[in-house]
């Protein structure tokens, strides 16, 4: 029967004696399971999530939470499940567990799902002895952390969930990036292969001749999406066809469940085809994810792909209007209706070629920005690199360390030498970009140079754009006027100029997730795995000295949990605080207290600190909000810049020709900047080997 109360159950196969690593993904496929539940069972079921840490960490992901909680009332238990039994008279489940003080409680399910992790396949040693390369000790593919896309093989390349598990984002993202280092390897056979985008030409199948329908009265087809009931529990498609029938041209309607499916695309060809419909809306999803797709489609029923209007019936009516329905059914008569009267003047476009100027304009002198720079030049083309202050480096500049032990400092030096001896970069410090205009292929910008007390004007002419301005540790908080509170970036700095000071401290106490007041609230990704490397360092050099670590959920996903591990063996404390009990720092007779409610103790902890270091959220540099302005691309709800789809165009912009790399995107570690400036310059250098667009 369907169920009325499901638990999902977290770290089942993952943080374990077994595996003690975290898969990464099961957080947000528990809570996206949870809703679809609520979405497709009703709201009355009960869904609880027993979790751990709430890993959070990518783009919009902690306002996915939120939602999920605030909106779907979705039950979220921090703790580990001990025992599951059967209800001998119901047939049940029995979940007994821990409440975060220790007392124990029982609840009763329907369902249990269980998260059981990813492991690396089954294949992964018979794969790496006949390919000739390593695994790490957890079956996983073996990779550096500052060429995180190299086997141990010159020439063989990883990408996706086979190096580490991570989700749809990071594995399309190091895909690119994987293409890109090969395109670097063969760069002398680019564009040797002759190909077309062209709709006759696509591999595997045939496009009839393109149908003139110029001298032809418009017919208008229109088709209704439900989307499995997504869109059809609020809006009334039979309704709806039944009024758009009525509109002028209108010539055939037809509601479909799932418009994406390919069987239901073959019938839109046929339909087209069949009642000689010349012009087609369709009212589904968002054009963003779905239009290139149908465009696809009624080229294939022989009509230009431009006499096609879609509407977003899913996210523009039944996700934002679910309690005013009336209002939602009068909204999608309204798009239906303007569709309708725009695609009957529409007139079929044909693409022209023009030239693709084999060069590119690389914004940000970080490591994602040298990167890009760097394997778009070795590729063959020109590269301008701009950045607006003096030095090269960004925020590895800052940074003396990583949890893996590598040296950033070398890296740093390696990706400046490597810069600076590339003819083919044409390197342009204490500059900024003032205006920019063009297209795919054709870009025209204008640059001001700051230099010696001069101001100077530089215009270039380039076919693509990557955006890698990277981010900032924010620093607007009252409690930095203490001297003894400084945030983690400056206790790394203290650990390597100043050991000696860290040698005499007896007690310190590190807060996470601290945000400038009015600031959005997500996960900034590195700042779990930062505080947790200098709290290892700390320990390893003053073992005597008390290191409190207070958290709202320790992020430290993927193969990061191990330094997690060893924090906790070192005898780092740690302890979880609430957003209804944030810690207070307060300072009595010249000595520092942090209080915070312990939720295993349940009570109110005093515990003195000399010294008090906080993780402050990552925010996109200064000057984003005004470039986003000259590129014309947009910002995303946290302020870093907007992809064109999130998982599935981490890289690209809406706007052709213009990609995005690294910090600018999101917060990310060194690796993840690296896989992401690979990938932009991966898609960059697909359009530059192209003489012609």
């Amino acid at each position: 029967k369907q169920p009325i109360s499901i638990a999902w159950l977290q770290c089942i196969g993952s943080r374990d004696q077994d595996n003690p690593f975290c898969s990464s993904i099961c957080c947000m496929y528990a809570t996206k399971e949870a809703i679809l539940a609520k979405q497709r069972l009703g709201k009355e079921v009960d869904c609880s999530v027993f979790i751990m840490d709430e890993r959070a960490f990518n783009k919009e992901y902690s306002a996915y939470f939120s939602k999920a909680r605030d909106q779907h009332e979705i039950e979220y238990n921090y703790c580990r499940v001990s025992e599951i039994r059967e209800d001998p008279q119901s047939g049940d489940l029995l979940v007994q567990f821990a409440s975060p003080n220790g007392e124990l409680q029982q609840e009763k399910f329907e369902m249990v799902v269980l998260a059981t992790g990813l492991q690396p396949p089954e294949s992964a040693k018979y794969l790496a002895d006949n390919l000739g390369i390593e695994l790490n000790q957890y079956g996983f593919c073996k990779t550096d952390k500052f060429t995180p896309l190299q086997t141990t093989r010159e020439g063989v390349y990883v990408c996706g969930a086979f190096s580490a598990p991570k989700e749809i984002a990071e594995t399309i993202i190091e895909a690119s990036g994987a293409a890109a280092e090969v395109m670097h390897l063969l760069h002398d056979r680019l564009h040797t292969h002759q190909f077309s985008r062209e709709y006759p030409f696509l591999a595997g199948e045939t496009f009839p001749l393109e149908r003139n329908v110029s001298t032809e009265e418009p017919r208008v087809g229109v088709f209704a999406c439900t989307c499995g009931e997504t869109i059809s529990e609020v809006v009334d498609i039979p309704a709806l066809l039944h009024n758009v029938s009525h509109f002028p041209n209108v010539a055939s309607v037809d509601m479909i469940e799932y418009a994406c499916f390919p069987e239901v695309q073959d019938q839109l060809v046929e339909k087209i085809q069949q009642e000689n419909i010349n012009r087609v809306v369709i009212a589904a999803c968002s054009n963003r994810t779905h239009e290139s797709l149908f465009q696809r489609s009624i080229r294939k029923a022989g009509l230009n792909p431009y006499l096609l209007e879609v509407v977003n019936l899913r996210e523009q009516c039944s996700f934002v209007h679910q309690n005013q329905v009336p209002q939602a059914n009068r909204k999608a008569n309204e798009l239906v209706r303007m569709a309708v009267g725009r695609v009957t003047s529409a007139k079929p476009v044909a693409k022209l070629r023009h030239e693709c100027l084999p060069s590119a304009l690389v914004i940000g002198g970080g490591v994602s920005g040298m990167t890009s720079a760097l394997t778009i030049a070795e590729s063959g083309y020109d590269v301008h690199l701009v950045e607006r202050s003096q030095n090269l480096g960004g925020n590895l500049q800052n940074l003396y360390y990583v949890a893996e032990g590598f040296d950033p400092q070398n890296l740093l030096q390696e990706l400046i030498e490597r810069v600076q001896n590339q003819a083919r970069i044409h390197l342009h410090t204490q500059t900024e970009v003032v205006n920019y205009s063009g297209q795919a292929g054709h870009f025209r910008t204008e640059l001001r140079s700051k230099q010696n007390g001069h101001s100077d004007q530089l215009i270039i002419e380039h076919g693509v754009t990557i955006v890698a301005t990277g981010g900032q540790e924010t620093r607007q908080h009252p409690l930095l006027d203490y001297p003894q509170v400084i945030t983690q970036q400056d206790l790394e700095g203290k650990i390597i100029h100043q050991p000696e000071d860290i040698a005499a401290i007896n007690d310190i106490v590190m807060i996470q997730c601290v945000l400038p007041e009015g600031s959005p609230d997500y996960c900034s990704r590195i700042c779990c795995t930062n505080t947790i490397k200098n709290a290892i360092r700390i320990k390893q050099s003053n073992p005597s000295c008390n290191v409190t670590v207070l958290y709202k959920n320790m992020v430290t996903y993927g193969f990061r949990e191990q330094y997690y591990t060893e924090a906790r063996r070192l005898e780092v404390v740690f302890v979880r605080y609430t957003d209804a009990n944030p810690p207070e720092v307060i300072l009595k007779d010249d000595q520092l207290f942090v209080q915070v409610y312990d939720l295993t103790l349940d009570r109110l902890l005093s515990l003195p600190a000399d010294l008090v270091p906080m993780s402050m959220s990552i925010s996109p540099s200064e000057g984003t909000q005004q470039l986003s302005q000259l590129l014309q691309v947009p910002l995303s709800s946290e302020g870093f810049f907007e992809e064109a789809q999130v998982k599935l165009r981490p890289m690209d912009f809406l706007r052709e020709g213009i990609f995005l790399a690294g910090m600018a995107h999101y917060p990310k570690f060194i690796e993840e900047s690296i896989s992401h400036a690979l990938a932009a310059a991966g898609r960059a250098v697909n359009i530059l080997s192209q003489e012609t667009l």
